[in-house]
């Protein structure tokens, strides 16, 4: 009897240091889950395959795994990213470089976080079979730009174009499609689709080829967030690279997402433009230094042409304007 109750009084120790162990060992995801952050977004235009990593971040979690909730909004005609990141209504934005360092030139201290374009889709658009392979081949016909374009401007002046017609570009084609001479500013992602719908066979001048290289739908944020918030800038940065890694070979699933935001898209032009922005986004410096990557000596040399035809008055701004340090 005496042994007996000995060994029932073994058992209930070992049961109870058992059940203390087990207590103690918990594994961490049964704790509370972490609060995610609410940030935000906002895009250079409506919803598109040029945005198709931000979307894939979003839809895949990759924002939600690295303690984000995310939320994308569009840009368009009247929404201008930099003013509402500065103000700081969202916390990251989408813009041009050209467009990033005039806004410092004013005061604005927003900063380059990642470069998605390497090389930037906007182009000269004209109609095949006219002898144009050069900026100076522009002259004497109707042109169709967006008043205040900067690469127009600098176009301008550094190749000392006069003789032409301006026209204000609306986002309407019948003009050029109407005047076989004329020209009209394009992206060379999306536009062959569309003016393939048009039965219009048309041709390129890339502003990148004629020398004026400034990165297109730069990710970026502001000097306040990096300062007080360096983790959340990082966590951003690399979500929106997988993002767009996975868009690289995924992007037939992530098109139905956009289009859901933006339905004036088909399903057909999107996979056009995805295909077409491709080598835009993964070549260029991106092969060696993956997706997103900027180099001090192409935001110099940008800055250099804005202060060569007076956009800027300081080109050693370029110098406060971008960092690399949350890219891998």
């Amino acid at each position: 009897m005496k042994q007996r109750r000995q060994l029932r009084h073994l058992l209930l120790i070992i049961g109870l240091s058992v059940s203390f162990m087990s207590a103690c060992g918990k594994p961490a995801d049964s704790a509370a889950p972490k609060e995610l952050a609410k940030v935000s977004q906002v895009t250079n235009w409506f919803a598109q395959p040029e945005h198709g990593g931000q979307y894939a971040a979003l839809e895949k979690g990759f924002y939600k795994e690295a303690g984000l909730d995310m939320t994308i909004l569009p840009g368009g005609p009247q929404v201008s990213a930099i003013q509402q990141v500065a103000s700081g209504q969202v916390q990251f934005g989408m813009a041009q470089a050209d467009e990033l360092l005039a806004a410092r030139e004013e005061g604005i201290p927003v900063v380059a976080v990642a470069a998605i374009f390497q090389i930037n889709p906007q182009a000269i658009m004209f109609h095949a079979g006219e002898n144009i392979s050069n900026a100076q081949d522009l002259s004497g016909r109707s042109l169709y730009i967006a008043p205040g374009a900067m690469y127009w401007e600098y176009m301008k002046k550094a190749y000392d174009l006069n003789d032409f017609e301006e026209v204000a570009f609306t986002g309407n084609y019948s003009g050029f499609l109407a005047d076989q001479k004329s020209a009209i500013q394009s992206y060379v992602t999306s536009d062959p689709y569309l003016l393939k719908q048009q039965n219009a066979e048309v041709s390129f001048l890339r502003i990148h080829d004629l020398g004026y290289q400034p990165y297109a739908n730069v990710l970026f944020t502001t000097e306040k967030m990096i300062s007080d918030e360096p983790g959340l800038v990082r966590s951003f940065v690399e979500a929106s690279i997988k993002g767009w890694e996975y868009y690289k070979t995924n992007y037939e699933e992530i098109n139905p997402v956009i289009a859901k935001a933006n339905p004036d898209l088909t399903l057909e032009s999107m996979k056009a433009t995805a295909e077409n922005e491709m080598e835009l986004i993964f070549g260029g410096d991106a092969e060696a230094g993956g997706a997103g990557t900027m180099t001090a000596e192409r935001w110099t040399a940008l800055a250099g042409q804005l202060a060569e035809i007076g956009l800027i008055d300081n080109p050693d701004e370029a110098n406060n304007a971008y960092t690399t340090e949350f890219l891998q």
